[in-house]
């Protein structure tokens, strides 16, 4: 279970770090000046209308502050924690992404190869 679970995690952080490096290919072969594109740009460029949805959605019922009127703290979540992870740049944060995931089914393999040697 928890093998398959990463191998769609390496899947799907591979093929956005693909669709990520292409559209950074198109920004540098269209204005002829080389830079990554942000992860939150490249989510604009892709679908605009859900990243304005998921900043709602978040803001409004998932910030434990703006959920709970009682606690009196303004909504931290997705201004100083999300809009930061946004501002990272999209083709090298899901390259290591994918790395990362990469090397832990590796370690974990190498784990579980450990657990079922059998010793005669």
């Amino acid at each position: 279970m928890i093998r398959s679970l990463i191998l769609i995690f390496i899947f799907f952080s591979i093929i956005i770090f693909v669709f990520s490096s292409s559209y950074d290919v198109h920004l540098i072969l269209e204005n002829q000046k080389f830079r990554f594109s942000n992860i939150g740009e490249f989510w604009f460029a892709i679908s605009p209308n859900t990243i304005q949805l998921s900043e709602a959605v978040v803001s409004r019922y998932i910030d434990p502050c703006s959920l709970f009127v009682f606690l009196g703290c303004s909504p931290f979540l997705w201004h100083p924690i999300i809009s930061n992870i946004l501002l990272l740049p999209s083709t090298l944060t899901f390259s290591i992404l994918s790395l990362i995931f990469i090397l832990i089914r590796h370690i974990y393999k190498r784990k579980r190869k450990k657990v079922f040697i059998r010793y005669e």
